[in-house]
């Protein structure tokens, strides 16, 4: 347990004290491998895992009785986590597939919890070390599917791949960069940042490549200027005040000017039309159902069935076989539809506060791990309008979206110990 010692220091009359702390508390490397092994039958579609997952759903359910004492106030802090959760768990009692909402509603409501766990038994560079290895892991498993990776090699999609690609990069890249990581992980590390990028190359995601240039610039201005600058007394927050004001003046500009293209512009770089790739129309069919059942919506499982009608057209439409379950390739969407207003709201404030916890940490210690949580939470929140990943259950992108906002609440939160005497050095 590292130990460091408050800088505020009271002053008496014959000795000098300060506080002094505990922080990063570590599991062992046992814990740590299991932790590994989870992100990966997560980071993977692989077929067969599904007892291994159940088994180690079943391992963070243990732990959680046997340190109840420091995982229960954990989960008792990260409380916004689980409202939407026992919401869907209780829309089994609306739906029209009441078994299948129930499970689906127990598989929401385990979701945070083996996050919550996690956090309470690793500290943030743990957590993030297992998270890399796990995509190191995948990143070698879809190597001999290479020349279907425009077709999203061992998953659905080539977004999907490419996605996956972009995480496992930019935490290898993450760990390069961080001067406190163990050097044989940053050795490790540094091989798969050009690979995992030529994967996403070859995988033809414009959006991701989009994502993969601006976390880079991210990490590395993080690494050699924001942490810089964070020795200088009020910098930062004067930079950021600055940063804001500049933006907001340059939007004025921007919507305030007659026959602006920049939005098709920036569509056509990112290999999107106006339409996103025909996820308007769904959106079209979402707003339909919405208003049908606005207040509570469908119940989980309520849509994408084989008999509801508006579903199979959509599959119709988009030339998918008759009963395949698609998404409306859009978070708000999805909880709207199944779960109605009450549910898009426990969704926001689950939004908000997640990313309002991933930056007030990044504030209060701007490293290379919390900015690694920083950027990616950054892409995910972006990646809610396109797509779904939010609204999946034990996926990459829930994992990092929730651990970025409860790391600093578990290992990793900062205790208080003991007052003790601050000896100083005379002067030579």
């Amino acid at each position: 347990m590292n130990m460091v010692q408050s800088i505020q220091a009271n002053k008496s009359e014959s000795q000098e004290f300060g506080n002094l702390y505990s922080t990063g508390s570590k599991a062992p490397v046992w814990e740590q491998a299991l932790v590994t092994l989870w992100f990966f039958v997560t980071y993977l579609p692989l077929d067969g895992a599904t007892p291994i997952r159940y088994a180690l759903v079943a391992f963070f359910i243990g732990i959680t009785g046997l340190y109840y004492r420091t995982v229960v106030p954990v989960i008792l802090k990260c409380w916004p986590l689980f409202l939407l959760p026992i919401f869907g768990l209780i829309s089994f009692t609306w739906s029209g597939y009441p078994s299948e909402a129930m499970r689906s509603g127990v598989l929401m409501l385990l979701t945070p919890l083996t996050i919550v766990v996690i956090a309470a038994r690793l500290n943030t560079r743990q957590a993030l070390r297992c998270l890399m290895f796990a995509g190191m892991i995948a990143t070698i498993y879809s190597v001999p599917d290479m020349g279907k990776f425009n077709m999203g090699g061992p998953y659905a999609s080539k977004n999907l791949f490419a996605i996956q690609m972009l995480f496992a990069m930019l935490l290898s890249l993450a760990a390069v960069l961080n001067e406190k990581e163990f050097l044989w992980v940053r050795l490790l590390a540094l091989p798969f940042v050009p690979v995992c990028f030529y994967f996403q190359y070859i995988a033809d995601s414009a959006t991701s490549l989009v994502f993969a240039v601006v976390g880079i610039a991210g990490l590395v201005g993080m690494k050699y200027f924001w942490i810089s600058v964070s020795r200088i007394r009020h910098l930062r927050s004067s930079m950021l005040i600055v940063s804001a004001i500049i933006a907001l003046v340059a939007a004025i500009v921007i919507l305030n000017m007659p026959e602006n293209t920049m939005m098709q512009d920036f569509l056509r770089l990112i290999g999107r039309d106006s339409t996103f790739s025909g996820r308007a129309e769904i959106w079209r069919q979402a707003e339909l159902v919405s208003q049908e059942y606005p207040v509570f919506g469908v119940g989980l499982e309520g849509f994408w069935q084989y008999d509801v009608g508006l579903a199979q057209t959509i599959n119709e439409n988009d030339f998918k076989p008759f009963g395949t379950k698609l998404t409306f390739h859009n978070t708000f969407w999805e909880v709207r539809v199944h779960l109605g207003y009450i549910g898009l709201s426990l969704l926001i404030l689950l939004l908000v506060w997640c990313f309002y916890r991933a930056v007030l940490n990044w504030l209060k210690a701007p490293t290379m791990d919390h900015s690694a949580l920083l950027i990616t939470s950054v892409i995910i929140l972006m990646s809610t309008y396109t797509e779904s990943y939010l609204w999946s259950t034990f996926n990459t992108q829930v994992n990092l979206f929730y651990f970025a906002a409860v790391t600093t609440l578990g290992a990793s939160a900062r205790k208080f110990e003991r007052r003790v005497p601050i000896h100083r050095q005379k002067a030579a």
